[in-house]
């Protein structure tokens, strides 16, 4: 018996899943504490349904439970391997998204300390 050998296919296909966050920290309790740094809670992951009519229902369910809620939450959409990998996808977005928010923030202070001397204002 000869068996021709095919190749093992070892990466894993990509799916849409849906997440549900809370960036302001109420679900978790964090928002509250005074030191709170913000990060992002993953509230919920479900892997979108391959059938279009059961996705658009799985979206508005998600849709509707952040705008039911009464923490600020929100739904957003991505494309991953599992649903760790969604979860840390939208986790790791979030921390880059608030890095450059802060580079940011550096550069325009930046910015107004060098148009204040230029300028000769000492106020700034």
């Amino acid at each position: 018996m000869d068996h021709a050998h095919r190749p093992v296919e070892l990466t894993k296909a990509t799916a849409t899943y849906y997440v549900i966050v809370d960036d302001d920290g109420i679900i978790s309790g964090k928002g509250v504490r005074p030191v709170w740094t913000p990060e992002r809670d993953v509230v919920d992951v479900q892997r979108a349904s391959e059938h279009p009519v059961e996705r658009e229902l799985q979206r508005v369910d998600f849709t509707r439970a952040c705008l039911s809620s009464l923490a600020p939450m929100k739904f957003l959409t991505v494309e991953a391997m599992s649903h760790g990998h969604a979860a840390w996808l939208v986790k790791d977005q979030f921390t880059l998204d608030r890095a450059f928010e802060s580079l940011a923030e550096v550069f325009f202070a930046d910015e107004l300390a060098f148009d204040a001397a230029a300028f000769g204002d000492t106020t700034g």
